[in-house]
C-alpha cells in the first residue's frame, strides 16, 4: 500500500507558484529576467487597510467559523452596492482565501464539474485532489476564450443528467476577458434549463477596464450561483489570505457542511486579518478611488501590451479587466519546427533560456500541447511609484512615456517577445 494518497501523489505544485519561484532564484542569481507568469497586483495595500491591521494585532481570539459577523455584514452591503449582487449576511462565509473556499466547496458537492478551456490552473487539480468528474469545455479565440452557450448546452444534451457544477471566473485569468450582462444572461438561460450549479469566481471584479464591476451571473441565475471573492487581488492583500464565499438562499441546507468543515480544517480566519478586511470591504471614498486608480493604470499597460503584440502578428484576447491577456503563436507554427520546438512547455523553455522572458504555457490552463498559447501577466512593474505619481495628478495621460518610466520591464519584455518573433521570420 503506497503510503501518499493517490489522489495527491501526482499532484504538482501550482504552476504560478513555481514559475515565481523560479524567476526569483535566477534573478537572485544576477540574471534579467522579464517576469510574466505570476499574478501578483504590483500596488501596496492601502494604508487605512494596514492600519486596522496595526490596531488589531493584539486580538489573539478565535473568531467565529463561519467569520467575523461585521465582516460578513460588510460583505453582504459591499455586494450590494458595488457588485449589484443581494445577498444576506448570514450566507456569507469568510475562509482563508477564495482559493480555499473553492476547494471546500469541491470537497463538499458531488457532482461532475465543467472547467471551460482558458480557466485558472488550481480549478482542475482541486478537482482531481477530491476525486470527482469533470469535462474540459471547448472555448476559441474569436470569443476571448469565453464559453458559449451551445458548448454548455451541447454538452448537456450529450450526458446523462446528474449533479453539474460550472466553474466561471469574470475577469478571467487567464484571459483578462469579462462576460456582458448578455452573454451571462444567456449562460444563465442554459444553466436554469439543466439545474446546474454555478461557481462563480469573482475575485477581480472590481478591476474592470470600462466599468466600476463585472457583471456577475447571479444577477440572471441567483438561486443556484455561489459567488467567490477576496482582498487579494482588488485591495492587493493577496499575503493576508482572506477571501469570502456567498451561498444563495435556496442552498441553506449546505451551511453546516460549510461550518462543520471550516471548524475541522482552518477553524477561523485570523482574527487581525479579518478586522482588517472590515475596513476594506466598507469601501469608502479613499478605498474605492484607489482601486479605480489601480484599475486605469492597469488598463493603460493592457492595451500598451496588447496593441505592441497585435501589431507584430501576435495574436491576443482583448484584456477588459484584471492583470492577464492570453497571446497566441500560432501564425510562427511552421518557424517552430526549424528551432525544434514541437510544443507550448518546449517554447516557454525555449524563451526563458533565450530572451529571458518567463511566460505560462496553455497547458496550464487546459489548452492541448500542440496550442502555442500562453498567459502573460503584466504586473512586473513597481505599483507603489506608478499609483503615488498617478494620484499626484489624475490628469497626466497614462501614455508611453509613463509606461516606459514606471513598468520599463514590461516594455522591454514585449520587445523580446517581438524580437524572438522577428527573428523566425
Amino acid at each position: 500500500m503506497s503510503l501518499i494518497n493517490d489522489s495527491i501523489h501526482n499532484l504538482k505544485p501550482s504552476a504560478t507558484l513555481l514559475i515565481n519561484q523560479k524567476v526569483k532564484e535566477m534573478r537572485s542569481n544576477g540574471n534579467t529576467i522579464y517576469h510574466f507568469g505570476f499574478g501578483q497586483s504590483p500596488f501596496p495595500v492601502p494604508h487605512q487597510i494596514i492600519r486596522k491591521l496595526i490596531k488589531n494585532a493584539g486580538n489573539n481570539n478565535y473568531l467565529p467559523t463561519a467569520g467575523l459577523p461585521e465582516l460578513r455584514k460588510e460583505i453582504a452591503v459591499f455586494l450590494k452596492k458595488h457588485q449589484n449582487i443581494k445577498s444576506d449576511e448570514d450566507n456569507i462565509f469568510i475562509g482563508p482565501g477564495s482559493k480555499e473556499l473553492l476547494y471546500q466547496t469541491i470537497l463538499i458537492l458531488n457532482g461532475t464539474y465543467l472547467i471551460p478551456k482558458g480557466s485558472w490552473v488550481s480549478y482542475l487539480p482541486q478537482v482531481n485532489v477530491n476525486n470527482r468528474a469533470y469535462a474540459i469545455l471547448e472555448t476559441y479565440l474569436k470569443d476571448d476564450y469565453k464559453l458559449q452557450p451551445d458548448a454548455l448546452e451541447a454538452f448537456c444534451k450529450k450526458n446523462k443528467p446528474q449533479n453539474r457544477i460550472l466553474i466561471l471566473n469574470s475577469p478571467n485569468n487567464p484571459t483578462g476577458a469579462i462576460y456582458t450582462p448578455e452573454e451571462l444572461k444567456r449562460l444563465a438561460t442554459v444553466c436554469r434549463e439543466y439545474d446546474l450549479i454555478v461557481l462563480s469566481d469573482e475575485i477581480y471584479s472590481q478591476l474592470a477596464f470600462n466599468t466600476p464591476f463585472a457583471t456577475s451571473i447571479s444577477n440572471f441565475y441567483p438561486e443556484k450561483t455561489i459567488v467567490f471573492g477576496g482582498i487579494s487581488k482588488v485591495f492587493s492583500a493577496g499575503g493576508y489570505r482572506l477571501g469570502y464565499m456567498m451561498l444563495p438562499e435556496t442552498f441553506k441546507v449546505l451551511e453546516n457542511s460549510y461550518r462543520s468543515l471550516f471548524s475541522e480544517t482552518f477553524s477561523a480566519v485570523s482574527a487581525p486579518i479579518q478586522y482588517a478586511a472590515v475596513e476594506a470591504f466598507k469601501y469608502k471614498k479613499r478605498t474605492r478611488q484607489y482601486v479605480t486608480a489601480a484599475a486605469t493604470i492597469l488598463d493603460a499597460i493592457a492595451t500598451y501590451v496588447y496593441e505592441r503584440l497585435t501589431e507584430a502578428n501576435i495574436e491576443c484576447t482583448t484584456p477588459r479587466g484584471g492583470f492577464y491577456l492570453v497571446i497566441d503563436f500560432t501564425n510562427y507554427t511552421q518557424a517552430f519546427k526549424k528551432i525544434n520546438i514541437t510544443d507550448s512547455v518546449s517554447l516557454a523553455k525555449y524563451l526563458l533560456e533565450h530572451y529571458n522572458v518567463a511566460l505560462l504555457p496553455g497547458t496550464d490552463f487546459y489548452f492541448r500541447p500542440d496550442e502555442y498559447v500562453f498567459r502573460l501577466a503584466f504586473v512586473d512593474f513597481n505599483g507603489k511609484k506608478a499609483l503615488k505619481e498617478y494620484q499626484k495628478n489624475k490628469k497626466m495621460p497614462l501614455n508611453l512615456k509613463f509606461i516606459e518610466t514606471f513598468a520599463p520591464n514590461i516594455v522591454l519584455g514585449i520587445q523580446k517577445i517581438i524580437d524572438f518573433t522577428n527573428s523566425l521570420k
